[in-house]
């Protein structure tokens, strides 16, 4: 089989392995933005399924990384996805839902020890694979570790729903575009948190563990 290419930012990389990692034992899933042909940029979207075995995503979410894409000045180049459980190449229910033959399509298997990251081209049922090229390039998926956040609220000891109120008061003091730092506890606030906030329009930019087993969010206002 003739195998094209792709080029993706090492963080980038680092990224998907992450959020499929935190969705364990669920599927991940997420948009790719690229610019002069390598991808810089991962959209995190929310597995609406819940499941292990397939993913759909939030549309509101879908909508809003399509609409931060064209504003970045990039392109929707790729489609990321997870299996928990299995390698990393396309299952039937993947191939018949690849909607657009111009883009990539790359899963993350967690299978193994050591996840499996594998790229594809979908075109009428056929599956062509791609290489994937790894470089080293800060550009765009670092603009978000350049900026401070405008506000930081600490909800760790908080439970849901309040951590939830605590999240929407503080967004209330912001204005479009800066940054909300949220402390949650591992379990159903980093798992129901960021969800809702998603829902509601904003943009997660990163979602990192910190080393008391708590959760650090950086919340972009819509």
């Amino acid at each position: 089989m003739n195998k094209s290419r792709i080029t993706i930012n090492q963080q980038v990389i680092e990224a998907i392995i992450a959020h499929s990692r935190l969705e364990l034992p669920n599927e991940s899933c997420g948009y790719l933005a690229g610019d002069d042909g390598i991808m810089v940029k991962h959209y995190e979207m929310t597995n609406l399924d819940k499941a292990s075995d397939h993913f759909s995503m939030d549309p509101k979410e879908q909508f809003a990384a399509i609409k931060d894409i064209r504003r970045r000045g990039l392109k929707l180049v790729g489609v990321y996805h997870s299996h928990p459980e299995t390698p990393a190449r396309p299952s039937e229910e993947d191939i018949r839902l690849a909607y657009d033959p111009e883009i990539s399509y790359v899963i993350v298997s967690m299978a193994e020890s050591e996840p499996d990251v594998k790229s594809f081209r979908i075109k009428g049922g056929a599956v062509l694979a791609e290489k994937i090229e790894i470089v080293d390039s800060t550009k765009e998926v670092d603009m978000t570790a350049k900026r401070d956040p405008d506000l930081v609220k600490d909800c760790s000891g908080v439970g849901c729903p309040m951590n939830m109120v605590y999240t929407k008061v503080e967004l209330a003091k912001l204005e479009s575009g800066q940054l909300l730092e949220i402390i949650l506890d591992d379990g159903p606030p980093i798992n129901n948190v960021p969800g809702s906030v998603t829902r509601e329009g904003h943009k997660i930019l990163e979602k990192r563990q910190l080393e008391d087993g708590n959760w650090s969010v950086l919340i972009e206002k819509k």
